[in-house]
């Protein structure tokens, strides 16, 4: 039973590395306008995720728009604009949008 869970522990740090490579190709996939690319990357990192039941970072999970998988890059795939307290992105390709609220500051 020890050997299993060392393995599994081993996959899922094998799977979170390939992950962030899958993550930094995608990002200069889309950089050159290979959109495509980019789309076919997010779909392997999402299948690696669920395969070995690896989260995303939160800052990975605000990168892919949840309709079409495409890697959401202000200004080349997506909008980002603020309103009433809220980051809105919106997806270029399908149109979907993601919102997200903005943390307020506190003073100490």
């Amino acid at each position: 039973m020890r050997k299993y869970q060392g393995k599994k522990r081993y996959a899922k740090k094998i799977a979170k590395e390939r992950i962030e490579i899958l993550f930094s190709m995608a990002n200069k996939a889309t950089k050159n306008n290979e959109f495509d690319l980019a789309r076919r990357y997010v779909d392997l990192i999402l299948k690696i995720s669920r395969k070995y039941k690896v989260r995303l970072k939160k800052e990975q999970k605000y990168r892919i728009c949840k309709k079409c998988h495409t890697y959401l890059v202000p200004g080349k795939t997506a909008k980002v604009r603020l309103k009433k307290g809220k980051v809105v992105v919106k997806c270029e390709r399908c149109g979907n949008y993601k919102r997200y609220p903005i943390k307020r500051m506190t003073s100490k």
